[in-house]
């Protein structure tokens, strides 16, 4: 018995020591000799442990390797590394910025088209880029816009203004992100792809206005605007680390412009089923209480929707008024046509809401 278990551990020693000619993993080898050792010799004193004999370690690991090839291919890699770190890393996110950026500056040309009247390119005119990209732009301005289909709960034109200061905050934004020195991101890949879908409806719904004309209201520019706030708000509803003025406002207003078309499709249009067209007091009445419930009545509204509903609501009192005075019908009669007026009326109690809510302390 003795001798055929010192044959079995002497094939053992022979099968490890030439184990590398036969390409199998040693530790495998080993556990199978141990195996076998183990059903042939019963006796416990003569049984071997799978980790009973020891395999020899490579002596050396590549990152220690003296191979000029091996030595090179460990100093590419951290080189790469290092690259990957500093440079691409650095590149890739603005990369990843570049669509957002596109659609605003495609936003902001199309809203400058629309606002200075510049229309379809002429015959004569340089074929700029900026030319180029707002030929298709109609010749109906937001002012002519404005008055071409009036309602008693529109702005007046300086709270338009408000246009370019969302597309500066926007421009602030993406480059504070693209730029930002940690490694955290300070608007993610979703946060950019919500701002470049709003822009791009943005401009959609600029564009369709523009092509307005006496008695043609575009069915576009009502359904297109409430995509708007859907995506600008998408960061905002899903709680977001950083203060994001740009989306705020942005999505705050167009939530009023949106109401806005709706009560402007209800008047002029009437292509919506079982409202077709309203009277001007209606469809006030209409976007004052759409007006209260989606916006005035929210819980927990930020410092900028709280300015945006008070500046949005102190430009219709302001028109609704100045227009008052300059019908030339007297004070008296101009301000008692007022008092009867139940849109009149609901936008000064949405005035007074909003200076409430611009002082939260003090209303408690």
């Amino acid at each position: 018995m003795r001798t055929s278990q010192s044959i079995a551990l002497l094939l053992a020693a022979v099968a490890v020591a030439n184990i590398d000619a036969f390409q199998m993993p040693r530790i495998k080898i080993a556990h199978t000799i141990a195996k076998s050792s183990q059903r042939f010799f019963p006796n416990p004193s003569s049984r071997l442990s799978p980790n009973a004999i020891a395999l020899p370690q490579s002596a050396s690991t590549t990152e220690n390797s003296k191979c000029p090839v091996t030595q090179f291919g460990n100093k590419v890699t951290k080189n790469l590394g290092r690259a990957d770190k500093y440079i691409l890393n650095r590149f890739i996110r603005i990369a990843n910025h570049v669509p957002a950026l596109m659609s605003l500056s495609y936003f902001g040309l199309i809203s400058m088209a629309s606002m200075m009247s510049k229309g379809p390119m002429a015959a004569g005119c340089d074929a700029t880029l900026s030319n180029v990209l707002t030929r298709t732009v109609g010749a109906t301005t937001n002012a002519e816009f404005a008055a071409l289909f009036p309602t008693l709960v529109t702005p007046a034109s300086f709270v338009f203004l408000v246009w370019p200061l969302i597309s500066i905050l926007q421009l602030v934004t993406i480059t504070v992100s693209a730029l930002f020195p940690e490694k955290e991101e300070f608007l993610s890949q979703s946060d950019l792809s919500s701002l470049s879908l709003a822009n791009l409806c943005a401009s959609a719904w600029l564009f369709a206005s523009s092509h307005a004309q006496v008695g043609v209201l575009p069915i576009a520019s009502f359904l297109v605007l409430p995509l708007v706030p859907v995506f600008s708000g998408y960061p905002l509803r899903n709680k977001p680390k950083y203060l994001l003025w740009a989306y705020q406002i942005f999505s705050s207003f167009t939530t009023i412009a949106s109401m806005l078309a709706f009560s402007v499709e209800i008047q002029h249009g009437g292509r919506i089923p079982f409202i077709g067209k309203v009277g001007a007091e209606v469809a006030g009445a209409v976007f004052l209480s759409l007006y209260s419930l989606a916006s005035l009545a929210v819980a927990d509204k930020s410092g900028a929707k709280r300015l945006v509903n008070f500046g949005a609501l102190s430009g219709i009192l302001y028109k609704r008024v100045l227009a008052v005075m300059g019908s030339g019908v007297g004070m008296l009669s101009g301000f008692g046509s007022l008092a009867l007026s139940l849109s009149f009326l609901g936008t000064v109690g949405c005035w007074f809401w909003s200076v409430t809510e611009l002082f939260p302390s003090k209303s408690k």
